[in-house]
Order: C-alpha cells, then structure tokens, then sequence
C-alpha cells in the first residue's frame, strides 16, 4: 500500500474512533455532543488534524516520536491523545487569569 495512503487510513480511523470516544463521554455527561472535536483536513497532499481548531498535527512536519529500531512512527491515536491533552492544560491554565486570580 502507497504510504500516503497508509497515514491518511491511520489518520482518518484516528480522529473517527477518538470523536467518537469523546462524543460519548459528552452526551453521557451533559446530553449534548454536537461538535466534533478532532478534525481532519487535506488536499489531497497534506493532512492536518486539529483539535478544537487548533492545529495538532502536520503530514508534512510529523512530530510523532519516531522508533528507530523498527522504522516506524508511533501510532497517531496515542500521539493525538498526548497533543489533546496538552492542549486542555494550557487551556484550562487560563481559568486563573479569567477568574481574576
């Protein structure tokens, strides 16, 4: 298989199982889960996923850690999660500065 389309299968299944994870956890928890939380964009070329409109991840800049004994990238759920999950906490950083602390 053409390793393009490999990272655009691994990608896609990524972002549809980890929206689909967190819709659940959304609905169960507040009744509501409209919004998606991961996308993915591309052109055909390059794949970018953003969570919450933030850019996470770049096809063309991949920063996934990289294990060179078997040649391969982590996995992208895995990296996609830790990326989230950065993102929350500078997020939720700021509730200080909004509640006047």
């Amino acid at each position: 298989m053409d390793k393009p389309i490999e990272i655009l299968n691994e990608a896609d299944e990524a972002v549809e199982k980890l929206n689909e994870i967190l819709s659940e956890f959304l609905f169960e928890k507040y009744g509501d889960s409209e919004f998606p939380i991961f996308e993915l964009q591309t052109n055909g070329t390059v794949i970018i996923i953003t969570f919450m409109d933030f850019r996470i991840w770049f096809s063309d800049i991949d920063d996934r850690k990289y294990k060179v004994g078997t040649n391969e990238f982590e996995p992208l759920e895995g990296y996609l999660k830790r990326e989230g999950q950065k993102l929350i906490d500078r997020i939720c950083s700021l509730k200080e500065v909004l509640k006047g602390k």
